[in-house]
């Protein structure tokens, strides 16, 4: 059995599935009477889009001892803090220079380049602790890629993770293009949330490229976990006809990222469910996306104020789901063979 790790997209909103599996590492931590566990260690393969490969990448940075991550999930969290007012800070002269955006992206690349440097270093994808995926979409291939770090070809694990990770955050309008070489390769990427918001599914069919055991073999959901992290169930906006009827092209632009991303993510959890439960395996697919009720739904409101009342929304979702959640903090101990204290 093979537990595998998906997280979403959603900009800021990062925090909602950080600080989620930081409650299930500390509980594990609890339960086990043992700090030093880490659920990058528990879990087999992460998978993340947009936001969701910070986390997948910072969850699978080792320390100096190579064999265990070098943060822990509360520390992941803390980086949504200390990283999201300065990636979504508004500077007078870009915006001068762009028209505050018509012209050219809302933020310039030297607002999260530095933060990505800092947190992720120079490490390699080949570096990573485990098996993972990171999407981004090439502009200039017109091509779909899946950054992987243990398939059969082995042809990113020489990539600095930074680099993919700058990529598949790149929001069109919002950032702009990440653009970075491997020898001859060369990448143009933007955001991943645009094909795969949600990248669930595409984690579940990578798995059976991917290296386990000594063999790469298909895996059928009755052998496999996902844990499904989104960043919060949103109140969707409104187009209204009478409205939408008179759009052209530039008032198109920002209502179609916006129903691209978020339908996407509805529509992969669909997706699996009905694959999951044809192989009768519906237990083995959990998919955990609280309510975002006090928080701001934007993905871009980054203030103390609103990150704070996103995990507000966190605890509430912890507080209704426990049992749910204790049932999987002991999942992952007893399929990690971890011998639970008297």
């Amino acid at each position: 059995m093979k537990i595998i790790l998906s997280i979403d997209g959603g900009g800021i909103r990062g925090i909602v599935p950080a600080a989620i599996l930081a409650y299930l590492e500390n509980r594990i931590q609890q339960i086990q009477k043992d700090n030093r566990i880490r659920i990058g260690n528990l879990v087999d393969f992460v998978a993340g889009t947009s936001t969701g490969s910070i986390i997948c990448a910072a969850m699978l940075i080792p320390d100096e001892t190579k064999n265990k991550p070098k943060y822990t999930m509360d520390d992941i969290v803390q980086m949504y803090f200390n990283m999201g007012d300065d990636v979504f800070k508004k500077k007078f002269w870009h915006g001068v220079k762009t028209l505050w955006g018509l012209l050219g992206p809302t933020f310039p690349a030297s607002n999260i380049e530095p933060l990505l440097l800092k947190e992720l270093g120079h490490y390699k994808m080949g570096d990573l602790l485990k098996p993972c995926m990171i999407s981004g979409y090439d502009i200039e291939k017109r091509r779909v890629n899946f950054y992987t770090n243990d398939d059969k070809d082995h042809k990113y694990e020489d990539y600095y993770v930074k680099d993919i990770v700058r990529g598949s955050t790149s929001i069109p309008a919002y950032f702009p293009p990440a653009r970075f070489n491997h020898g001859v390769d060369i990448n143009t990427i933007i955001d991943g949330g645009v094909f795969a918001n949600n990248p669930s599914l595409a984690a579940y069919i990578e798995v059976s490229k991917t290296l386990f055991d000594g063999e790469y073999k298909r895996k059928h959901p009755h052998e496999l976990i996902i844990i499904s992290l989104g960043t919060g169930k949103i109140n969707q906006k409104s187009f209204p006809y009478k409205k939408a009827k008179r759009w052209g092209k530039a008032q198109w632009l920002m209502p179609v990222i916006d129903v691209l991303l978020s339908s996407h993510s509805e529509v992969t959890s669909y997706e699996m469910e009905k694959i999951f439960e044809a192989y009768d395996s519906k237990k083995n697919y959990t998919r955990i996306n609280p309510s975002i009720i006090l928080g701001n739904s934007s993905g871009l409101d980054a203030s103390k104020d609103n990150l704070c009342k996103l995990l507000k929304d966190v605890n509430n979702y912890i507080e209704d789901n426990k049992d749910m959640l204790e049932s999987l903090a002991n999942d992952l101990i007893d399929m990690n063979y971890l011998i639970k204290p008297d």
